[in-house]
């Protein structure tokens, strides 16, 4: 997974603002249950740990949502929780409904989240999965840098290969977990975690005609 960041002293590129697009936080588990596609208890447990919701409206109707996490998060691809450090915001958990996509709604929202809380967060993380290209492009329009990958190491612990042209703060990514490793990343995704929730059953190098460089154990085992 690819680790992107945005300082809030940074002045952010403009996006298209979509026709008929407003944004508000929402704090109800039941809505919030139904449109992220979660059980209320973990609705519950987010807004408990300081995760905020976001929703993004065309002419009224849901058609986004993304949330900030303040304090506690996972990354469930790396079975990997942390806390947030003081000032510091995860965003994560962000889709576009099927009818709305296209629209550039994503780097809208994510740049609407950003203004609402520059006042009291410096610095904003994001990742995103290398099979979602439309996310990426999303992600770069809204002003993000990128800083490294973010893999399973060979103790299934995660780790981060960084761009050697990024500066950032390394004591805030250990104080997420996430440590520098000089060693290779494994070139394929889908091989190389075994906590994936959707995995297609072939090796995703195959389709690329490039050769697996998967350093892990074998996540279809």
């Amino acid at each position: 997974m690819s680790l992107y960041t945005l300082s809030a002293s940074n002045k952010l590129p403009e996006v298209k603002i979509p026709t008929g697009l407003t944004v508000e936080e929402n704090t109800n588990p039941l809505f919030l249950s139904d449109l992220c596609d979660i059980t209320i208890e973990e609705a519950h447990n987010r807004l408990a740990n300081n995760n905020l919701a976001f929703v993004a409206y065309i002419n009224d109707e849901p058609a986004a949502f993304g949330w900030i996490a303040l304090g506690k998060a996972k990354i469930g691809e790396l079975n990997h929780e942390f806390a947030m450090p003081q000032n510091y915001g995860y965003l994560w958990n962000f889709r576009t409904l099927v009818a709305y996509r296209g629209l550039g709604i994503y780097p809208a929202l994510l740049q609407y989240i950003i203004k609402y809380h520059k006042p009291q967060t410096s610095h904003f993380w994001i990742i995103h999965a290398p099979e979602n290209k439309s996310s990426l492009r999303g992600i770069i329009k809204a002003g993000f840098t990128y800083v490294g990958n973010l893999y399973l190491g060979k103790t299934m612990q995660p780790e981060l290969k960084l761009d050697e042209q990024s500066k950032f703060d390394e004591e805030a990514l250990k104080a997420m977990g996430f440590y520098k490793s000089d060693d290779e990343a494994s070139s394929c995704w889908n091989c190389s975690s075994p906590y994936l929730k959707k995995r297609i059953m072939e090796c995703c190098c195959s389709n690329q005609a490039e050769e697996c460089k998967n350093y892990n154990l074998p996540a279809f085992i």
